[in-house]
């Protein structure tokens, strides 16, 4: 499999994941791990789009 797509799966997995666990009532770590898996799946995500894009070619 192609490493963009890799990364776009990834990201996804990862941003839901996060948002999951923002949701759910529950203590301060819980929300602070899914804050930080949603700014991982941001950063993969936009990582794969980017090494697809071909910008000025």
């Amino acid at each position: 499999m192609e490493r963009f797509v890799r990364r776009i799966v990834g990201g996804g997995v990862a941003l839901v994941a996060g948002l999951w666990a923002v949701a759910l009532p529950g203590e301060r770590p819980l929300w602070a791990a899914g804050v930080a898996l949603v700014l991982v799946g941001v950063a993969a995500l936009a990582d794969g789009v980017w090494r697809e894009l071909d910008v000025g070619g």
